[in-house]
């Protein structure tokens, strides 16, 4: 049994306030000392969390019942067997080579070497483009991960740091008998990516660094109003669709959307299957709010591509030029007239990096 306090504040005065209290934050966000705090007080909060559900589990148990996370967990546990049985995808391992089950979902399809893909903010593992996705998988086996908070990974443990996720990744490289892997990481994917090959260098073979950022102080921040359109609920009057249509074609280059209106119905349709909760939106966002320490990517030793488009409107070019000088050796692709959405606006020079068929530009 758990006990919930409301307060009687109009949702558009908290959507007000929320928003207030995130632009106060940005500014704040861009010093260290006050990313490692936010890791810190996540990292605590976790811990509190879970003490507070064990007496809630222990009641539960003596009366024959189940909590309402238990529920949740449950329900996603029969999503994910239901989206195995449907399609040929592998459901998640029960126990891993490492002992350790993954807290997360994920994935496969194809053959070839082992290629794990990390999506961006808000977006789950079944987030990429079909053509662009079955294109790879004639190259590689392709693991697909759902981050915590979206996708069928939306009941597991919370809230979390950067660190967790870097770490389920590697859980799930290792459950799916990947020793080695490459590891193509988009947006805050790309900072999963960095960590866990910071954390577990022998589980990464090579790395693809896409429409990303370095760690805090190092980044270059983007547009503040695509950050807080992440937050907002549809307004009224307007569809599901409509606002995420919207809201993605916003993140890709000028005239993207009218161009290709048939990659960016997918995304919004993938989008709108399994939307991530705000609850997911909240806690990914603390992840990359604590996520600190640019001088760490000094000591990596794994071939890098950084990838980035040169218009960019949500994580500025600037910040692959600065990924590239922060790791030893990395080399930097820049591709004219794409935005932040580079899997399907650039989707075929994405293929051939990843396949190492197209030179690295000075």
């Amino acid at each position: 049994m758990s006990t919930s306090i409301r307060l009687p504040i109009p949702r558009d005065t908290a959507d007000a306030l929320a928003r207030r209290s995130r632009q106060w934050w940005e500014p704040l966000s861009r010093h260290e000392a006050v990313a490692a705090w936010v890791e810190l007080a996540t990292r605590t909060q976790s811990v509190l969390v879970a003490t507070a559900d064990k007496p809630q589990r222990l009641a539960a148990r003596l009366t024959g019942g189940r909590t309402t996370a238990e529920r949740r967990v449950r329900e996603e546990e029969e999503a994910r067997r239901q989206r195995s049985s449907e399609s040929r995808a592998r459901p998640v391992a029960e126990s891993s080579p490492a002992g350790r089950r993954p807290r997360v979902h994920w994935d496969e399809g194809g053959d070839g070497g082992p290629l794990l893909l990390l999506n961006g903010w808000t977006a789950g593992g079944s987030v990429w483009p079909t053509a662009w996705l079955r294109d790879l998988e004639r190259s590689f086996r392709v693991i697909r991960m759902d981050t915590r908070g979206s996708g069928l990974s939306r009941t597991a443990p919370a809230p979390f740091t950067m660190s967790d996720l870097a770490d389920d990744a590697a859980a799930v490289l290792r459950s799916a008998g990947a020793e080695r892997a490459g590891v193509l990481g988009l947006s805050m994917g790309g900072m999963i990516a960095q960590e866990l090959a910071l954390r577990h260098p022998a589980l990464v073979g090579e790395l693809f660094l896409v429409a990303t950022r370095p760690p805090t102080p190092a980044q270059i921040p983007g547009s503040p109003e695509l950050t807080e359109r992440s937050f907002d609920r549809p307004p009224p009057g307007e569809s599901v669709q409509q606002f995420l249509r919207s809201r993605w074609a916003a993140h890709a280059a000028p005239g993207f959307a009218e161009r290709e209106p048939a990659l960016l119905d997918e995304l919004v349709e993938q989008l709108g299957e399994r939307r991530t909760p705000r609850a997911g939106v909240v806690n990914q966002a603390l992840a990359v709010l604590g996520w600190h320490g640019p001088r760490r990517l000094a000591s990596l030793r794994v071939p890098t591509t950084v990838v980035h488009g040169e218009v960019d409107p949500l994580t500025p070019v600037g910040n692959g030029m600065r990924l590239a000088r922060l790791i030893p050796g990395a080399r930097y692709v820049e591709i004219p007239e794409v935005g932040h959405l580079v899997p399907l606006e650039a989707g075929d020079v994405l293929a051939d990096l990843v396949r190492g068929s197209v030179p690295g530009a000075p």
